[in-house]
C-alpha cells in the first residue's frame, strides 16, 4: 500500500526527534528571490466576515518577543492574478504528484500552492471564489493558514516583515503597517493590535491527491512567475527533517512531545490544544470538546491529512465514527451517513445537512507550545 508523501514526511521526522538541536539560522540568511506582482494602489472594500467567537484573547507584545531575522520584504510576497495559476494538465507538467502543495476550495473555486514556492515567498494575496485571502506558509513552524484579507470592512494586503513572535512569521499589511503574527491570527504591534483575523480551512497535502479529489483545481506555476519548477530547491528541506527547531535560543521548551513532531493545533477562545498527528490518524476519528467547541477530527487517508469539523448540526452535538462504507462517517445520534471529505449529510435523517469545517493547521509542536504555552495535549493525562 502506497505511503502518501505527508505520512512519509512524519515518518522520517519522527526518526530524526534523537538529533541534537543545532544552531542553524536558516532564517536570517533569506535573499531576494523571483520578484513578484506590485502591490495594488487601490483595493475593493466587501463586507467583513463576522468576528469569529473563538478566537484568543488579545495578546500583549512583551519586550525582546520580536525576533528581527531578515530585513522587511527580504523575502517577497506574491501579489497573485489568475494568470499566474494554471489547470491540473498544465500544473502536472510541472509539479510531480509527490510535491507537497497548501491547498483549498471556496465555492467551485480550488487551488494548490507548491509549498517549495511558499518557502521562497511565506504569503501569497489572492482572491479565491471571490474572496480575498491571504495564503501564508512558516516554514520554521511548518504552518499553513489562509486568511480573510479583510478587516472591518477594509481589504488588507500582506507581506513579510522579516520578524519572528516566538519563532513564527511575522506579517505586516500595507494600509497600516500592523504587524500580525500567523499562528495566533492576531494584530501584536499598530494601529489594529488585538483585531483578529478570519481563519479559512485549508490542508497541506501532495499534488496527486489533490488533483485526483479535484481535478479542476488550478495551482501556482512556477512558469508564470518566471521560473522553472525543477530549478526550484526549498531551502528548508533539510531542516524540515533535521535536529534544528526554529530560530531563537530563548524560547522555554516543552518536552511533552519531541519538539519537531508534527501536531494539528486549535484554539477555542482561551483553550488550546495539540493533537498529534501520529494519534489522529492512529485513532482515525476523534470526538472531542475544546472549551465550548465540540471538536471532530478525521484522517483522511485519500488525501493523507486531517479534517476538521464542528461536530454539530441541526441543533445537536453529534458524535462520529468510520461507517461500513469507505470515506463515510457514522454519527451515534441519527444514524446519518455523512461524506468524510465535505462534511455534508448523504443519507439518513440528517441529509442535506452540512458540518462547519474548522481551520485545524498542521505545525511543529516546539512553534505551537512556544506560541501557546498553555496548551495540552489530546491523549495525555
Amino acid at each position: 500500500m502506497r505511503i502518501n508523501l505527508l505520512v512519509g514526511l512524519f515518518l522520517l521526522l519522527a526518526a530524526c526527534q534523537s538529533i541534537q538541536l543545532e544552531q542553524d539560522s536558516v532564517r536570517g540568511t533569506a535573499v531576494p528571490l523571483t520578484t513578484s506582482s506590485p502591490i495594488p494602489a487601490t483595493v475593493t472594500a466587501v463586507p467583513s466576515p463576522t468576528p469569529d467567537p473563538l478566537a484568543p484573547p488579545t495578546r500583549r507584545l512583551n519586550a525582546g518577543e520580536l525576533l528581527l531575522a531578515a530585513d522587511i520584504d527580504d523575502i517577497p510576497a506574491i501579489f497573485a492574478t489568475d494568470d499566474l495559476f494554471v489547470d491540473a494538465a498544465a500544473g502536472s507538467a510541472e509539479w510531480p504528484d509527490d510535491e507537497l502543495v497548501m491547498a483549498l476550495q471556496i465555492g467551485d473555486d480550488a487551488r494548490a500552492y507548491p509549498v517549495r514556492l511558499l518557502s521562497l515567498h511565506e504569503i501569497v494575496n489572492d482572491t479565491v471564489g471571490g474572496r480575498a485571502v491571504a495564503i501564508t506558509w512558516c516554514p520554521l513552524c511548518f504552518s499553513a493558514i489562509v486568511f480573510d484579507r479583510v478587516v472591518n470592512g477594509r481589504e488588507l494586503t500582506f507581506g513579510v516583515s522579516g520578524y519572528l513572535y516566538r519563532d513564527n512569521l511575522v506579517m505586516y499589511d500595507h494600509q497600516t503597517n500592523t504587524f500580525w503574527s500567523q499562528l495566533v491570527g492576531q494584530a501584536i504591534r499598530g494601529g489594529q493590535r488585538g483585531q483578529q483575523l478570519a481563519v479559512l480551512p485549508s490542508i497541506i497535502t501532495a499534488w496527486g491527491e489533490w488533483k485526483q479529489q479535484y481535478p479542476a483545481t488550478r495551482i501556482l506555476s512556477a512558469e508564470r512567475l518566471g521560473r522553472q519548477a525543477d530549478d526550484i530547491i526549498d531551502p528548508y528541506a533539510g531542516y524540515y527533517t533535521s535536529g534544528a527547531a526554529g530560530f531563537s535560543s530563548n524560547l522555554e521548551q516543552n518536552d511533552l512531545l519531541p519538539r519537531k513532531s508534527l501536531i494539528i493545533g486549535m484554539i477555542a477562545g482561551k483553550n488550546a490544544r495539540a493533537y498529534p498527528l501520529e494519534t489522529v490518524r492512529a485513532e482515525g476519528v476523534v470526538n472531542d470538546q475544546l472549551g465550548v467547541l465540540p471538536a471532530l477530527l478525521v484522517f483522511d487517508e485519500a488525501l493523507g491529512t486531517v479534517l476538521v469539523y464542528r461536530r454539530e448540526a441541526a441543533n445537536q452535538t453529534l458524535t462520529f465514527s468510520w461507517s461500513e462504507q469507505p470515506g463515510l462517517l457514522r454519527d451515534a445520534e441519527t444514524n446519518t451517513l455523512w461524506d468524510a471529505q465535505t462534511g455534508t449529510a448523504v443519507s439518513g435523517a440528517l441529509t442535506g445537512e452540512s458540518l462547519t469545517q474548522l481551520s485545524g493547521p498542521l505545525v511543529f509542536w516546539f512553534a505551537w507550545s512556544a506560541i501557546q504555552p498553555e496548551t495540552d495535549v489530546y491523549g495525555l493525562p
